[in-house]
């Protein structure tokens, strides 16, 4: 990893650009980092801003207009689960699971639109991020001869729709949203076995792979304070569930599903959750 104080625009395959994930500022937003911000943004609150009026329930800004867009960049973070029910990999033990997470730097673009209601606005706000990063773990199969089939999870990208409400404290604007969370998400797992006398082959039928766009729940709060006039810097928090999917494996039914278990297609069942800090800059347009 290149070192925090040092600075460098590094060209790869992959991408182009100064390496900010490599300063490991956002790459995790550990707690340090994570106070570091918070402490920016409060920061903000004590520069006067001009020309804002501040109104009463709940008004955020007088000057501003309903409708908003914004763009983000933050810190995300996978969080994978895979469950072998019957004991078909790590044989012989049953529910045996394995947790593999995965973080990564994340951008993307929100939408938005206030409601204003008598006892303060209401948000709707529509957003996306693109990730790929994906988890992995080869401890599936946790014996000592194991190691030779792997789990993937990649979030492809993730859209939200949410629903919230908020209260002014100050200079700052603290606020909760809920609502549903959409994802293309790519499971697999893939087996390769192993032989004394010649290559490793690819089993085709103890792997799997499986895109779908799943549909789950999200949670989020966080703060926003005026950085100019129309323009506000919010920092938030958001984490998304969706849900288990269920995939098999030994799909011939040529063994059995666990030491006990019969002959049939054996399933693993795999939970996919999110969470992220990022840090935005929102405009608002209107009068």
């Amino acid at each position: 990893m290149i070192p925090t104080k040092t600075f460098l625009l590094t060209c790869t395959r992959e991408y182009c650009w100064c390496r900010l994930r490599s300063f490991n500022l956002l790459r995790s937003l550990d707690m340090p980092v994570s106070w570091v911000m918070v402490l920016f943004l409060l920061s903000l609150a004590t520069i006067p801003a001009a020309g804002v009026v501040f109104a009463d329930k709940g008004e955020i800004l007088s000057e501003y207009g309903d409708t908003y867009a914004g763009i983000f960049l933050g810190s995300v973070e996978s969080n994978n689960r895979i469950v072998d029910p019957d004991g078909f990999a790590n044989w012989g033990n049953p529910g045996w699971a394995v947790n593999y997470d995965v973080g990564d730097v994340v951008g993307g673009i929100l939408f938005g639109k206030k409601l204003r209601q008598e006892n303060g606005p209401v948000r709707l706000e529509l957003d996306l991020m693109l990730d790929g990063k994906t988890a992995s773990s080869n401890k599936l199969d946790p014996s000592p001869q194991g190691g030779d089939e792997t789990v993937r999870s990649e979030f492809q990208w993730v859209a939200t729709a949410r629903a919230g409400i908020e209260r002014p404290i100050g200079r700052t604007t603290v606020f909760a949203t809920g609502g549903l969370a959409l994802a293309r998400i790519q499971n697999s797992v893939t087996d390769i076995d192993y032989f004394p006398d010649r290559d490793p082959e690819f089993d085709p039928d103890d792997s799997f792979s499986d895109s779908s766009t799943e549909v789950g729940w999200v949670l989020g709060t966080g703060i926003e304070i005026p950085f100019s006039e129309k323009t506000l810097i919010r920092l938030e928090g958001l984490h998304m569930d969706f849900g288990e999917t269920t995939h098999l494996v030994n799909q011939s039914g040529n063994n059995r599903c666990g030491a006990d278990g019969p002959n049939r297609p054996c399933p693993y069942q795999i939970k996919n959750e999110m969470s992220v800090v990022r840090l935005a800059f929102v405009r608002y347009f209107g009068p």
